[in-house]
Parts: structure tokens; sequence; C-alpha cells
């Protein structure tokens, strides 16, 4: 799981940095700037980004706004800020900040993160009509010339994508090169 700060005061980030790592937490950056917030995340597949409510640059929602689909966010702001934008999805603690307090939501943050990751995992892959249409190809020649219904020929595409650790449509692809289509 990927952790980033984001404080225009690097102190507190600094301060946060050692609470986590001393609750066995890994931070993978510590910035102070929406946009230096937004390329960290870029480098990143997903993970938490905890961070001020007010940035040099910006809001805290702004860094929502551009990748919240693919991280959780949790704000800390002044509670009467906090209270009055409560936004879904998003964790807020008010300051002065607890460490406990803070340690309890980022227990609570990671389960979740975890539960979202398994549940992203487990939906099925969409693909764009090229590949289905390569799948297609591919299964359709595996039934023509090794005489395999539809299910097994899938089968076999699947297994050896496994096997081989590619993904279904380069294996799709190799398997076609080989049968000279």
């Amino acid at each position: 799981m990927n952790i980033i700060l984001v404080f225009p005061k690097q102190e507190t980030a600094k301060n946060l940095k050692q609470v986590l790592r001393r609750a066995n937490y890994t931070v993978d950056a510590s910035v102070s700037t929406v946009a230096q917030a937004l390329q960290a995340a870029s480098e990143c597949d997903s993970g938490i980004i905890v961070c001020n409510y007010k940035l040099i640059d910006g809001m805290a929602i702004d860094i929502y706004d551009s990748v919240g689909d693919r991280f959780r966010l949790l704000m800390i702001g002044p509670k009467d800020y906090v209270e009055a934008r409560a936004i879904p999805d998003v964790f807020s603690l008010s300051t002065p900040l607890h460490v406990s307090e803070f340690l309890e939501t980022m227990e609570v943050m990671s389960y979740a993160y975890a539960r979202w990751r398994k549940k992203m995992r487990a939906k099925p892959k969409v693909r764009s009509e090229k590949e289905q249409k390569t799948i297609d190809r591919a299964k359709a020649l595996l039934m023509e010339r090794n005489g395999l219904t539809e299910p097994e020929a899938h089968r076999y595409i699947q297994k050896s994508s496994m096997d081989n650790g590619t993904g279904v449509v380069e294996t799709a692809f190799m398997i076609l090169a080989l049968m000279n289509e």
C-alpha cells in the first residue's frame, strides 16, 4: 500500500512520517503541493493520501477530484472546516490531531483499502473490441484445427496464459502467430 503525505509545512509531514514508521507503515512520498501530490500519485498504482485541508496551490479536494478512484484520502484540518465539508469517501480528522486517533483512522483506512483492492481485482477486466476479436479469432482457430469446443478453447487460452505468465490477449496473439494465421 502506497502512502503519500501532503503538507505545506514539512515539519508536520516529518512528524507524521515518524508516527507512521513506528506503527510499521511505509511512507512513499512526502510533498507540499497539490501538483506534487498528483505527480507522486501518478507514480503509484493506488494507496492512501494523508493531507492538510489547505495547500499552497489548492485544497485537499482538488487531489481527491483527480485521484479519488485510485486513492483514499485522509484530510486533516480545523474542526469547523472538516465538519462543514463532509465528503463521501473522504476520511477526515480535526486538529489538534491526536496520535492514537490518527493511527486508528489509518488502521481503518488500511482495512478499507485492502477490501477495495480485493474487490477491484475481482472485477472482470474490460477489453477493447480489438482485443476481444483477437481472443475470439484464437478460440475459433483452436476449435477448427484442434476440434475443441468454445469453452475448451477458452480454458486452453486461459491456462496457457497462466502457465506462461502472460495476459490472455498476448497469449491469443501467440496462438495466432504459432498457427500461422
